[in-house]
């Protein structure tokens, strides 16, 4: 869900995968409260398209016993899941 939601060009010479990794806070019915970039990629502009594709991903889906977890961590970098 977060990768169709996230909108970036990868350059024709990018080297290797660079991750971004961002705290996600989840309210109880599964809505992101907050994203918050802990490690950025290097890569301003795919940091900023990273975080936009984990805030329009909510609400996230519930966990198999229902419930939603109260923290995440993602990390996403531009190759992930090609």
């Amino acid at each position: 869900m977060i990768r169709s939601n996230t909108v970036y060009q990868i350059p024709a010479d990018l080297a290797g995968n660079p991750k971004a990794v961002f705290l996600v806070k989840v309210a109880p019915d599964c809505t992101i409260a907050s994203v918050k970039l802990r490690r950025s990629s290097g890569i301003a502009a795919r940091d900023e398209a990273a975080e936009r594709g984990i805030e329009r991903s909510s609400p996230l889906p519930r966990q198999r016993d229902g419930s939603c977890p109260p923290e995440l961590e993602i990390a996403r970098g531009p190759k992930d899941d090609r």
